[in-house]
C-alpha cells in the first residue's frame, strides 16, 4: 500500500449532507446526477463521501456523511434545498488507493493513521472516500476507492 502526501487544488462540489445508512449512497448519487443533468452542470470527477461518524461505533441509521460529486469551476455556489454547491479550498491530504472490498477499508484506515503518527502528520478533518467504480459495475475484488485524510505536517 502506497500512501502519498498530496496537495488538492480548490474544488467545487455538489453535496447532500445525510444522516442514515451508507447503503443509501446509490440513491443519493442518483439524486446528485439527476440534479446535475437538470441544471446542466458539468461533472469534474468521481462521486465521493466524507464521513463525520465512524461505522465502527455508530448505528447504521445514525451515520452522518456528505455524499458528493465534483462539479465544474463555473458552477454557482448555492445553499438552496437538499443539494448544496460548496467550495473546498486547496489543502494537503494523505492519500491511498484501496483496491478490493469495502469490508477491508478499516484496515486501510488503520494503516493510514499509523503512517500519519510515524511520519509526523496531524489529521485535521474527516476522511473522504472517492469511488472510481461501484459494486454494480465490477466484481468486489476490482473495486477502487481512494481514501484521503486532510492533514498538516508537524
Amino acid at each position: 500500500m502506497k500512501i502519498e502526501d498530496k496537495i488538492i487544488k480548490d474544488e467545487k462540489f455538489a453535496i447532500i449532507n445525510y444522516k442514515g445508512n451508507v447503503e443509501d449512497m446509490g440513491i443519493l448519487i442518483g439524486k446528485l446526477l439527476a440534479w446535475a443533468e437538470v441544471n446542466k452542470v458539468q461533472l469534474a470527477g468521481a462521486p465521493f463521501a466524507i464521513y463525520y461518524t465512524s461505522p465502527q461505533n455508530t448505528a447504521p441509521e445514525e451515520m452522518i456523511y456528505d455524499m458528493g460529486i465534483p462539479v465544474s469551476e463555473d458552477t454557482e455556489i448555492s445553499e438552496e434545498g437538499e443539494i448544496k454547491v460548496v467550495e473546498l479550498l486547496e489543502h494537503r491530504v494523505l492519500s491511498v488507493m484501496h483496491n478490493g472490498s469495502y469490508k477491508n477499508l478499516p484496515d486501510t484506515y488503520k494503516e493510514m493513521v499509523e503512517y500519519s503518527i510515524k511520519n509526523n502528520y496531524d489529521i485535521i478533518g474527516s476522511p473522504k472516500e472517492i469511488y472510481y467504480n461501484s459494486p454494480h459495475e465490477v466484481p468486489e475484488e476490482e473495486l477502487q476507492t481512494e481514501v484521503q485524510f486532510p492533514v498538516i505536517k508537524m
